[in-house]
Protein backbone atom coordinates (compact mmCIF):
# COMPACT_ATOMS: atom_id res chain seq x y z
CA UNK A 1 0.00 0.00 0.00
CA UNK A 2 1.35 3.47 -0.81
CA UNK A 3 2.11 5.65 1.79
CA UNK A 4 3.26 8.92 -0.08
CA UNK A 5 1.73 10.94 -3.01
CA UNK A 6 3.84 12.41 -5.03
CA UNK A 7 2.66 15.44 -7.38
CA UNK A 8 4.09 17.12 -10.58
CA UNK A 9 2.95 20.56 -11.32
CA UNK A 10 2.77 21.47 -15.24
CA UNK A 11 0.24 19.17 -16.78
CA UNK A 12 -0.63 17.26 -13.60
CA UNK A 13 -2.43 19.90 -10.68
CA UNK A 14 -2.73 22.40 -13.50
CA UNK A 15 -2.61 23.50 -16.92
CA UNK A 16 0.35 25.34 -16.81
CA UNK A 17 2.39 24.62 -19.73
CA UNK A 18 0.90 26.85 -22.26
CA UNK A 19 1.47 29.53 -19.38
CA UNK A 20 5.52 28.77 -19.17
CA UNK A 21 5.40 28.67 -23.01
CA UNK A 22 4.35 32.14 -23.22
CA UNK A 23 6.25 33.67 -20.17
CA UNK A 24 9.81 32.38 -22.08
CA UNK A 25 8.35 33.29 -25.20
CA UNK A 26 8.08 36.74 -24.09
CA UNK A 27 11.02 36.82 -22.14
CA UNK A 28 13.26 36.10 -24.51
CA UNK A 29 11.38 38.10 -27.48
CA UNK A 30 12.04 41.20 -24.97
CA UNK A 31 15.83 40.36 -25.01
CA UNK A 32 16.53 39.28 -28.59
CA UNK A 33 13.37 40.71 -30.35
CA UNK A 34 12.49 37.41 -31.87
CA UNK A 35 10.35 35.08 -30.77
CA UNK A 36 10.55 31.50 -30.13
CA UNK A 37 8.23 28.63 -31.25
CA UNK A 38 6.98 26.45 -29.13
CA UNK A 39 8.72 23.81 -30.31
CA UNK A 40 12.30 25.74 -29.78
CA UNK A 41 11.04 26.11 -26.18
CA UNK A 42 9.47 23.00 -25.39
CA UNK A 43 12.43 20.68 -26.77
CA UNK A 44 14.31 22.08 -23.59
CA UNK A 45 11.72 21.20 -21.09
CA UNK A 46 13.03 18.58 -18.33
CA UNK A 47 15.53 21.33 -17.08
CA UNK A 48 14.53 23.70 -14.51
CA UNK A 49 13.65 27.65 -15.26
CA UNK A 50 17.18 28.85 -15.72
CA UNK A 51 18.04 26.01 -17.53
CA UNK A 52 15.31 26.29 -20.17
CA UNK A 53 15.75 29.76 -20.32
CA UNK A 54 19.84 29.73 -20.47
CA UNK A 55 19.62 27.43 -23.26
CA UNK A 56 17.17 29.72 -25.02
CA UNK A 57 19.49 32.46 -24.89
CA UNK A 58 22.29 31.07 -24.95
CA UNK A 59 23.44 32.05 -21.84
CA UNK A 60 24.86 30.07 -18.68
CA UNK A 61 22.17 29.24 -16.04
CA UNK A 62 24.29 30.41 -13.16
CA UNK A 63 25.42 34.15 -15.02
CA UNK A 64 24.71 37.33 -13.61
CA UNK A 65 22.89 38.51 -16.99
CA UNK A 66 20.78 35.53 -17.62
CA UNK A 67 17.46 37.47 -17.09
CA UNK A 68 15.55 35.21 -14.37
CA UNK A 69 14.33 37.91 -12.48
CA UNK A 70 12.57 39.61 -15.47
CA UNK A 71 11.07 35.89 -16.37
CA UNK A 72 9.41 35.30 -12.94
CA UNK A 73 7.80 38.54 -12.98
CA UNK A 74 6.01 38.04 -17.03
CA UNK A 75 5.27 34.62 -15.49
CA UNK A 76 3.13 35.57 -12.15
CA UNK A 77 1.96 38.81 -14.53
CA UNK A 78 0.53 36.18 -16.93
CA UNK A 79 -0.43 33.69 -14.40
CA UNK A 80 -4.14 35.17 -13.94
CA UNK A 81 -5.15 35.05 -17.61
CA UNK A 82 -3.15 31.79 -18.82
CA UNK A 83 -3.56 29.29 -15.84
CA UNK A 84 -6.11 31.04 -13.31
CA UNK A 85 -6.64 27.93 -11.50
CA UNK A 86 -5.72 24.51 -10.92
CA UNK A 87 -8.01 21.28 -12.16
CA UNK A 88 -11.16 21.68 -10.70
CA UNK A 89 -11.00 19.30 -8.12
CA UNK A 90 -7.30 19.26 -7.15
CA UNK A 91 -7.81 21.59 -4.12
CA UNK A 92 -9.93 19.87 -2.15
CA UNK A 93 -8.24 16.03 -3.79
CA UNK A 94 -5.08 17.26 -2.08
CA UNK A 95 -7.07 18.06 1.25
CA UNK A 96 -8.73 14.84 0.90
CA UNK A 97 -6.27 13.04 0.65
CA UNK A 98 -3.70 14.54 3.69
CA UNK A 99 -6.73 13.73 6.09
CA UNK A 100 -6.54 10.52 5.01
CA UNK A 101 -2.94 10.73 6.67
CA UNK A 102 -1.00 10.26 2.85
CA UNK A 103 2.13 11.92 2.90
CA UNK A 104 1.84 14.51 0.36
CA UNK A 105 5.09 15.77 -1.48
CA UNK A 106 5.61 17.60 -4.95
CA UNK A 107 8.66 16.76 -7.14
CA UNK A 108 8.76 19.40 -10.36
CA UNK A 109 11.19 20.24 -12.95
CA UNK A 110 10.14 23.94 -11.87
CA UNK A 111 12.63 26.51 -9.57
CA UNK A 112 11.24 28.47 -7.01
CA UNK A 113 11.20 30.97 -9.38
CA UNK A 114 7.88 29.93 -10.85
CA UNK A 115 7.06 27.20 -8.95
CA UNK A 116 6.09 28.99 -5.61
CA UNK A 117 4.40 31.55 -7.33
CA UNK A 118 2.03 28.86 -8.76
CA UNK A 119 1.37 26.97 -5.57
CA UNK A 120 0.38 30.15 -4.13
CA UNK A 121 -1.81 31.30 -6.50
CA UNK A 122 -3.51 27.52 -7.02
CA UNK A 123 -3.82 27.95 -2.94
CA UNK A 124 -1.48 25.20 -2.49
CA UNK A 125 0.27 27.11 -0.06
CA UNK A 126 1.16 24.11 3.18
CA UNK A 127 -0.55 21.16 1.32
CA UNK A 128 2.66 19.56 0.43
CA UNK A 129 4.62 18.43 3.46
CA UNK A 130 8.00 18.09 1.02
CA UNK A 131 8.76 19.98 -2.46
CA UNK A 132 12.02 19.07 -4.63
CA UNK A 133 12.71 21.71 -7.46
CA UNK A 134 14.49 21.27 -10.83
CA UNK A 135 17.85 21.74 -11.60
CA UNK A 136 19.47 23.74 -14.73
CA UNK A 137 21.38 21.20 -16.50
CA UNK A 138 19.43 18.02 -16.57
CA UNK A 139 15.56 16.28 -15.60
CA UNK A 140 16.70 15.59 -12.05
CA UNK A 141 13.12 14.09 -10.44
CA UNK A 142 14.73 10.47 -10.31
CA UNK A 143 17.84 11.82 -7.74
CA UNK A 144 14.41 13.90 -6.24
CA UNK A 145 12.32 10.55 -5.54
CA UNK A 146 15.77 9.20 -4.21
CA UNK A 147 16.05 12.45 -1.51
CA UNK A 148 12.48 12.17 -1.21
CA UNK A 149 13.11 8.26 -0.06
CA UNK A 150 15.89 8.57 2.35
CA UNK A 151 14.02 12.07 3.86
CA UNK A 152 10.96 9.92 4.50
CA UNK A 153 12.50 6.80 5.07
CA UNK A 154 10.53 5.14 2.98
CA UNK A 155 11.05 2.61 -0.04
CA UNK A 156 10.21 2.67 -3.63
CA UNK A 157 6.75 0.43 -3.25
CA UNK A 158 5.78 2.84 -0.70
CA UNK A 159 5.86 6.16 -3.31
CA UNK A 160 3.28 6.92 -6.23
CA UNK A 161 3.54 9.85 -8.13
CA UNK A 162 1.50 11.45 -10.67
CA UNK A 163 2.77 12.65 -13.91
CA UNK A 164 2.24 13.60 -17.19
CA UNK A 165 5.52 13.61 -19.61
CA UNK A 166 7.22 10.58 -20.84
CA UNK A 167 10.31 11.68 -18.95
CA UNK A 168 8.34 10.67 -15.78
CA UNK A 169 7.42 7.73 -16.30
CA UNK A 170 10.75 6.75 -17.49
CA UNK A 171 12.68 8.60 -14.35
CA UNK A 172 9.88 6.73 -12.47
CA UNK A 173 10.77 3.20 -13.59
CA UNK A 174 14.52 4.07 -13.20
CA UNK A 175 14.13 4.27 -9.30
CA UNK A 176 11.18 1.73 -9.08
CA UNK A 177 8.34 4.26 -8.26
CA UNK A 178 4.65 3.79 -9.66
CA UNK A 179 3.44 6.28 -12.00
CA UNK A 180 0.18 7.46 -12.79
CA UNK A 181 0.45 9.17 -16.46
CA UNK A 182 -1.67 12.22 -15.90
CA UNK A 183 -3.39 12.51 -19.31
CA UNK A 184 -5.68 14.83 -18.98
CA UNK A 185 -4.10 18.27 -19.95
CA UNK A 186 -4.56 19.85 -22.88
CA UNK A 187 -0.98 19.36 -23.82
CA UNK A 188 -1.27 15.50 -23.42
CA UNK A 189 -2.36 14.24 -26.97
CA UNK A 190 0.86 14.93 -28.32
CA UNK A 191 3.02 12.74 -25.87
CA UNK A 192 0.07 9.84 -25.70
CA UNK A 193 1.59 7.22 -27.97
CA UNK A 194 5.08 7.63 -26.58
CA UNK A 195 3.32 7.45 -22.99
CA UNK A 196 1.66 4.61 -23.60
CA UNK A 197 4.76 2.84 -24.66
CA UNK A 198 6.94 3.40 -21.88
CA UNK A 199 3.90 1.70 -20.41
CA UNK A 200 3.31 3.67 -16.91
CA UNK A 201 1.79 1.76 -14.11
CA UNK A 202 -1.76 3.33 -14.66
CA UNK A 203 -2.95 6.13 -17.24
CA UNK A 204 -5.44 8.26 -16.61
CA UNK A 205 -7.54 10.67 -19.30
CA UNK A 206 -9.38 12.53 -16.95
CA UNK A 207 -8.48 14.53 -13.85
CA UNK A 208 -11.67 13.55 -12.06
CA UNK A 209 -10.49 9.81 -11.92
CA UNK A 210 -7.40 10.57 -10.04
CA UNK A 211 -9.07 10.47 -6.52
CA UNK A 212 -10.71 7.32 -6.32
CA UNK A 213 -7.57 5.45 -7.92
CA UNK A 214 -5.81 6.92 -5.41
CA UNK A 215 -8.17 6.00 -2.82
CA UNK A 216 -8.32 2.85 -4.30
CA UNK A 217 -4.91 2.04 -4.03
CA UNK A 218 -4.36 3.15 -0.57
CA UNK A 219 -6.81 1.57 1.56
Amino acid sequence: MYKAIVFDMDGTLGDTLPLCVEAYRRCVAERTGTAPTDAQIMQYFGKSDRGVLGALLGIHPDAAELPITRFAEIYEELHPTWAPTPFPGAIEMLHHLRARGLKLALITGKEHYTANPTIRLFGMAGIFEWIGYGTPTHNCKDERLLELMQTWQLQAQDILYVGDAPSDIELCHKVGVSIINAAWATTAAADAEHCIALAPTYRLTHFNELEPLINKLTI
